[in-house]
């Protein structure tokens, strides 16, 4: 099923959206879209998706500053932007 006024299934969109988490992050596969190949799908038994998790559907974790740089979309855990432009205010933050 197409989404209005896009002319991209959803399967599509979710793959996208994997592929910058994954990019800004810098942290190899750790998101996946909601159609994977065999290989990705929980015990390598399926392609549908809705966890990003390893062979045994154990989550993938993320380091904060694998989430910092994707909540600013930059390769930089240090530099505001994003979804934060002034910055995240945690000390996790300030602390980096």
């Amino acid at each position: 099923m197409k989404v209005d006024p896009y002319k991209y299934i959803m399967a599509k969109f979710t793959k996208c959206i994997s592929g910058l988490r994954n990019r800004l992050a810098k942290c190899g596969i750790k998101d996946e879209g909601i159609i994977v190949p065999i290989q990705l799908g929980a015990e390598n038994r399926t392609i549908s998706n809705v966890l990003s998790a390893d062979y045994d559907s154990v989550s993938y974790s993320r380091t904060p500053k694998e989430i910092l740089r994707i909540l600013y979309t930059t390769d930089n855990a240090a530099v505001p932007s994003g979804f934060f432009p002034l910055g995240a205010n945690g000390a996790i933050a300030r602390s980096i």
